[in-house]
Order: C-alpha cells, then sequence, then structure tokens
C-alpha cells in the first residue's frame, strides 16, 4: 500500500503551489525531451538538436507563461468585481445583507439567536470580510494575484524541467542520446511525481504510473515522427558578429 506521506500540518496553499510548480517542470521536460529525441531520431547533428531544443523552450516558456499570466489577471479582476459589488450592496442596504448573513449561518446549523448574534458582532468587526468569508469563502486581504509573478513562476519551472532534456540531449554520445534522455527524463519525471503525490497525500504509484505515461507515450510518438525525416545532411553555423 503506498505511503501518501506524514500525516502534518503543511500548509495547504504552500503544497498547491508546490504541485502547480512541479506539474510546470513537468511540462517542460516532456516537451524538450519530444524535441530533443524527435529531431536526434531524424540523424541531425548536435547544432541542429541544440537549435530546435532552444527554440521550443523559448516558445514553450513564451506559451506557458502567457497563459498563466491570463488565467491569473482573469481571476484576479474577477476577485475585485466580486469584492467590489459586495461593497456597494452593504453601503446600500446593510439590513439585508446582514439578514442574508444571518440565513447562512442558520443553514449551517446555528440557532437564530446565535446566527443573529454571530452576524452582529461579525459585521460590526468587518461587515466586507464576514460576508464575502460566509458568502464565497474568500479573504478580500488574502492571495495577492499577480499575473506577471504567475507568469514568471510558470516559466522558471518549465525551463528548469526543460533544461534537463535539452542538456542531456546536447551533450550525450549520438550512439546513447536518444535512450539516455530517455531514461534521464524518466527518472526525472518519478522523481516529479513522487513529490508531487507526498505533497497531495495521494497514492505515490498511481502518481508515478501516471505521470511517467503520458511522458513515454509524448516520447514515444515524437520519436516515431522524427523517424519519418531524414535531416543528417541539414547543418547549423552559429557564428558570432564581429
Amino acid at each position: 500500500m503506498d505511503d501518501p506521506g506524514p500525516d502534518d500540518d503543511a500548509d495547504p496553499a504552500r503544497g498547491q503551489a508546490l504541485r502547480q510548480s512541479l506539474a510546470d517542470v513537468n511540462d517542460g521536460l516532456i516537451a524538450a525531451a519530444g524535441m530533443v529525441e524527435g529531431v536526434a531520431q531524424t540523424g541531425a547533428t548536435v547544432g541542429v538538436i541544440l537549435v530546435s531544443a532552444l527554440a521550443a523552450l523559448l516558445v514553450g516558456v513564451a506559451t506557458v507563461a502567457g497563459i498563466r499570466y491570463a488565467e491569473v489577471s482573469a481571476e484576479r479582476d474577477a476577485r475585485d468585481a466580486l469584492i467590489e459589488a459586495e461593497r456597494l450592496r452593504i453601503a446600500t442596504d446593510p439590513a439585508s445583507e446582514q439578514a442574508e448573513l444571518v440565513s447562512i449561518y442558520e443553514a449551517k446549523g446555528l440557532s437564530s439567536a446565535t446566527a443573529r448574534l454571530v452576524a452582529e458582532e461579525l459585521s460590526t468587526h468587518d461587515a466586507l470580510t464576514a460576508q464575502l468569508d460566509a458568502e464565497y469563502r474568500l479573504d478580500p486581504a488574502g492571495e495577492d494575484l499577480s499575473g506577471w509573478r504567475a507568469a514568471a513562476r510558470v516559466g522558471l519551472a518549465f525551463t528548469v524541467g526543460a533544461a534537463i532534456p535539452v542538456l542531456v540531449g546536447t551533450l550525450a554520445p549520438p550512439p546513447v542520446r536518444i535512450a539516455l534522455t530517455f531514461g534521464t527524463v524518466v527518472v526525472a519525471l518519478v522523481v516529479s511525481a513522487t513529490l508531487n503525490a507526498r505533497s497531495g497525500r495521494s497514492s505515490t504509484g498511481r502518481a508515478v504510473a501516471r505521470t511517467v505515461s503520458i511522458g513515454v507515450l509524448a516520447m514515444l510518438v515524437s520519436i516515431a515522427l522524427g523517424s519519418l525525416l531524414d535531416l543528417s545532411e541539414a547543418e547549423v553555423e552559429l557564428s558570432s558578429a564581429s
């Protein structure tokens, strides 16, 4: 039976951030490995492999970072709009909002008298925070949703993952280039999936099997496609401007 990890009081938000970063690392691993192995299978020189892999890395970083920036920015805008709408309702009709708060606590099992007392005390302290927490489980002073920071984090994680197959694929001797890259990526995926599972206290075996299967399938498809091409005569001349 798989050990889901230690029963500690780890911060759920930190665990979620770690799992997201590991997923981004996996994206970089698989994307770059597919490019390196696919191009290597065509018989291309190390220069062609390197340029192709770096191009894939840059495009991948730009894509995932841009998507994450848009997602986080949209989430922040939606949160801010929700907070502002609730602030306006409290300012224009505080009695109705407090009555709504009472009904929420009654639905959770409190008596009418207790629910009213809780709602009044919380509203007196901070009506907006009380309303947002009860209705949406939202803390207005919670996580600072920065699209730029989120984009930087995902870009860095993707780069870390992609760097592994790029380095192995360009430094390994041609006879073992594909096999060594393949094996290194599989090991990296096993480590990543294990950390992910332990962070989420889920089944390690299931997480490893799922993650490695996806990576292996993607690499095999890339190798198969590469076998259809012949780039053995292609060359890349890397020269510096004088």
